[in-house]
This record gives structure tokens, sequence and C-alpha cells, in this order.
């Protein structure tokens, strides 16, 4: 049986892995402080920073900021 530090361990380290490829950061936060919403709207967002070129000073990739929602679940296979 694997127990649940395992599990936790695995997963923490694939993620990280996932994170150091693309050089993300993952935070989630209230996207409507001060409004009556507060702690209703919280997001969780993967910022992806961008690449220039040294040389060149060519962007090489884009920054993206993917918005993942307040819920994210498992892909169903069938």
């Amino acid at each position: 049986m694997i127990t649940k530090k395992q599990v936790e361990k695995e997963f923490r380290a694939e993620l990280q892995d996932i994170l150091n490829k693309w050089g993300a950061e993952i935070s989630a936060e209230d996207h409507f402080t001060g409004y009556s919403e507060c702690g209703e709207d919280i997001r969780m967002t993967v910022t992806i920073p961008n690449i220039y070129d040294k040389d060149t000073c060519d962007t090489i990739r884009e920054y993206a900021e993917i918005n993942l929602g307040r819920y994210m679940d498992a892909e169903k296979k069938s």
C-alpha cells in the first residue's frame, strides 16, 4: 500500500518537475478583494515567464498567464 505521505511526496515531485520545465509558478488568490464576493472567487493561476535570446533580444517564448479557475480535476478517459 502506498501511504498518503508517499502519494503527496510523489505528486509534489512531479508537479515541481513541470514547474521547473516551464520556469512557472502557481498562485491562488481572490480576484474580487474588497467586494461582497470577497473570498468567493479564488482562482489558481500559472505564470510562465517570457524568454529572450541574449544575443538578438528577440522573444523566444511569450509570457503566459494561465487561469486554472477554482477547481481542476483529472481528465476522464472513456
